[in-house]
């Protein structure tokens, strides 16, 4: 715990975009039942927990996007990305770092609203904005849950989305030191999520690392996964039993839902070391991360991304589609 930076959790700002919702009365026992609001505090007190007392700014986004179900979601609860990125972008301030938790299956995101969504993504980075987004916490799939939503019920592997738009970074969850490894939980089913998408092919900057992982992988998991896809995640950071102050009590939590907002703090001190430098700060990571960044983050090498009845996505040296490069080395990234 870090008690100086108590204030900042009843001083940080909120945006309401769209109606969102911004409940600031205590939870009724259906709300309790629910959880609700656990993921936004785990959000918030992680990263003024890291990196106080750097401002932050919180986004609260009503609206109900297209949507097509699936085994996994059946009723429309995704994520109204694209009323979020036009307020976001027609700020003339931004934050210079930006963490969002959530995430939805791919397959449950018609196409074209995706890569809509994505191309306004990739706006942020040219204003030099580090966007980053959760890869899930179910593997590669839910089990039970791994077919396609295209009337033919195909067996296949779950990728998420924003993870595999290619215009942002996306961090898995690890657990544990001295071996760091991949997040799982069995006693709630969490996995650290990875894969690979289906709606945006691979983008060039990650030929060099990820085409490699998909030959190492052979036939294994042939037809269920889009190989020549955009891989995720790109980075990790711990993911595993945080510790959240929520209804005047402590729960443990796990979850990418986590490492993205660690990962974010961590970040966001980095640009506050190169702005006292003189320097620009990080930006849209990726190009940078898989040309030279990727020396600034510890690799792991034990776990899998399993789901799907399958052992799924392994960790292995180098980049791989559960960890990505691995987790970062504190400020020594802005070494490089």
């Amino acid at each position: 715990f870090r008690p100086e930076a108590a204030q900042a959790a009843f001083q940080f700002q909120i945006e309401v975009i769209a109606n969102g919702d911004n409940q600031q009365t205590p939870n009724n026992i259906t709300q309790l039942a629910a959880g609700k609001d656990l993921e936004g505090n785990l959000d918030a007190e992680t990263i003024l927990g890291i990196d106080y007392p750097t401002p932050l700014i919180a986004y609260n986004t009503g609206g109900n996007p297209p949507f097509k179900s699936d085994i996994n979601t059946p009723t429309n609860t995704n994520e109204p990305y694209l009323t979020w990125v036009r307020y976001v972008l027609a700020q003339r301030n931004l934050p210079q770092v930006i963490s969002t938790s959530y995430g939805d299956d791919e397959q449950t995101v018609p196409e074209a609203y995706a890569r809509r969504v994505c191309n306004e993504f990739a706006q942020l980075g040219a204003r030099g904005i580090s966007l980053l987004f959760a890869s899930g916490d179910s593997g590669v799939g839910e089990e039970g849950t791994c077919f396609a939503n295209d009337g033919r019920n195909t067996s296949t592997f779950l990728p998420s989305f924003p993870a595999g738009c290619p215009f942002v970074t996306t961090v898995g969850g690890t657990k544990n030191f001295d071996p760091e490894v991949v997040a799982f939980d069995p006693r709630n089913g969490y996995v650290s999520g990875g894969g690979f998408s289906n709606y945006f092919r691979r983008p060039s900057y990650q030929d060099e690392a990820v085409k490699p992982y998909v030959a190492s992988l052979g036939d294994q998991f042939k037809g269920l996964y889009h190989k020549r896809g955009r891989g995720y995640p790109d980075i990790a950071a711990q993911g595993q039993l945080f510790q959240t102050v929520w209804n005047g009590t402590v729960r443990r939590l796990d979850g990418t839902s986590a490492s993205t907002p660690a990962a974010a703090a961590i970040l966001s001190l980095v640009n506050d070391s190169l702005l006292a430098a003189g320097k620009k700060p990080l930006g849209f990571l990726n190009p940078w991360l898989y040309k030279r960044g990727y020396q600034a983050f510890t690799d792991v090498l034990s776990g899998s991304a399993t789901g799907c009845g399958t052992s799924g996505f392994p960790a292995v040296k180098g980049w791989d589609a559960v960890t990505g490069f691995g987790t970062p080395v504190s400020l020594w990234m802005s070494e490089f």
